[in-house]
């Protein structure tokens, strides 16, 4: 709607998510092509990037959630690479803020959306952790050795994908 999307599912359907747990990046919608024939039908999901995203639909919803600060409902799926996926089914992991967006070239070489979220304050500690901490949402020390490429294809830490002002 105008106010935003609600949800979200990460599930592994696009190489350039980065999931950190408490935040991680979602890239947008789009930029496949989803057409198929009846002698070579293509799995929707996972057909190669092979156009830049727009800003529209669902990329254009989740923009609005940075514009309103209206929180996204995040759902992981067990499809995900993440270590922080559920290992079957889908899992409600709580509501989330998009702090921002960016428009970057994925590894695909094509242009994509990427979202940047953060966990909204005052939540069940997430299913993954034994501590009990409401406060567990410190980004800064995650993913310190994993690096990624950004859009100048200079090395930058993944745990910089959730800093505020990065990307």
């Amino acid at each position: 709607g105008h106010d935003g999307a609600y949800s979200i599912a990460l599930s592994g359907g696009y190489e350039d998510d980065i999931d950190m747990g408490d935040c991680f990046t979602y890239t947008g919608e789009g930029g496949r092509d989803l057409k198929g024939t009846r002698s070579n039908p293509k799995n929707l999901r996972t057909a190669p990037q092979s156009k830049d995203q727009t800003l529209s639909k669902g990329n254009w919803a989740l923009s609005r959630n940075v514009e309103t600060g209206n929180p996204v409902r995040v759902i992981r799926g067990y499809k995900s690479k993440s270590a922080f996926a559920p290992e079957e089914g889908y899992r409600y992991d709580g509501m989330y803020k998009v702090e921002k967006y960016w428009f970057t070239t994925g590894m695909s070489g094509f242009g994509i959306y990427k979202f940047a979220f953060r966990p909204m304050d005052n939540q069940a500690p997430p299913p993954w952790t034994f501590e009990g901490d409401l406060n567990n949402n410190d980004c800064k020390d995650k993913g310190k050795e994993e690096d990624h490429k950004d859009e100048s294809n200079m090395s930058v830490k993944a745990s910089d994908s959730c800093k505020p002002g990065s990307g």
